[in-house]
């Protein structure tokens, strides 16, 4: 793609920014900062404080993001800056606006959708794709190839969906009968996603035994992520990949749930909640904690018991 900078700088709003340079110059790639001299005079990078405290050398780049603290080292190179106290925020609204890997609305010839069901407008559905009776899609949402949609599921608006998955089936919940075999509990539930979602490839979300999953907005989910029966994911909570989210669990808002991290069913996980990598999760949380470890405990938990291990290692 290529396109003028002035063509840009009018749909830059949701970050305060200044424009230094010649708004006649042409921008056609994206470049890590690292190849800055020697992309082809026309490419767009951005740059950290840390990154650019410690940059020497000449740029060839055809446009650059960088802070407020940092811009004046790059005004000798006399190339083009966007200026702004929030440059990685800045790069996303610039990649969003003319680098958009969104695909147009379409209904793919080999998406199978139930009449029952209903999608809205400005929807991508994949190859592959299966949606059940009863769902509804919203509008301006993207369905990726071989993902299958259950029965009564319903997406709101925006919603991004990737590649293999498994949204609305039943989930893990048995009970012995009376010769002592286990048998399905069956989930009479569905899914309800709300609108601004994000869900990455491979992931699973089950159907409530009664009731609703439900996914609130502006929730981020990640790769091979399993969220199982009855999980309440509240705004703005970033699941990472791997993590297991055991049945009627909540997951509070703004909470990050780090990669390969299990939390055990039925718990509480208070809002601002942060887990480290792999952390098993074995009771509720509360509000702006950190936890870590197996079983997951609070910094200052687990750094006392550092501490016993080492003066028991000591005697």
């Amino acid at each position: 793609m290529m396109f003028q900078i002035k063509d840009l700088l009018p749909l830059l709003q949701s970050v305060p920014f200044r424009f230094i340079g010649d708004e006649n110059a042409e921008i056609n790639d994206v470049v890590s900062f690292k190849l800055a001299t020697s992309s082809n005079g026309n490419s767009l990078s951005w740059v950290n404080d840390k990154n650019a405290v410690s940059f020497s050398g000449a740029l060839t780049l055809g446009l650059l993001i960088v802070s407020e603290a940092q811009h004046e080292k790059f005004l000798d190179s006399k190339i083009n800056l966007l200026v702004t106290d929030h440059p990685r925020l800045l790069f996303l609204e610039v990649l969003k606006r003319k680098f958009s890997q969104r695909k147009d609305a379409k209904i793919e010839a080999t998406a199978f959708i139930d009449p029952s069901s209903t999608v809205g407008t400005g929807t991508y559905i994949g190859r592959n794709v299966v949606i059940e009776e009863s769902c509804v899609i919203g509008n301006n949402c993207e369905i990726l190839h071989n993902s299958v949609i259950l029965k009564n599921t319903i997406i709101g608006d925006n919603v991004r969906i990737g590649c293999n998955c498994t949204i609305g089936n039943f989930g893990f919940g048995y009970e012995k009968n009376l010769s002592g075999d286990y048998e399905l509990i069956e989930h009479i539930g569905n899914v309800v996603i709300h609108s601004n979602v994000d869900i990455h490839n491979n992931t699973c979300i089950d159907r409530a035994v009664m009731g609703s999953t439900i996914i609130e907005e502006q929730v981020r989910i990640d790769n091979l992520v399993h969220i199982a029966h009855g999980v309440h994911l509240k705004r703005n909570a970033l699941i990472i990949a791997n993590a297991m989210i055991a049945g009627s669990t909540v997951i509070g808002e703004n909470s990050w749930i780090a990669p390969s991290v299990s939390v055990k069913n039925q718990l509480t996980i208070a809002k601002n909640t942060m887990t480290g990598i792999a952390a098993v999760v074995l009771k509720d949380t509360t509000e702006n904690s950190t936890v870590i470890g197996n079983p997951a405990s609070t910094m200052e938990e687990a750094k006392k018991w550092s501490n016993i291990k080492k003066k028991l290692l000591e005697e």
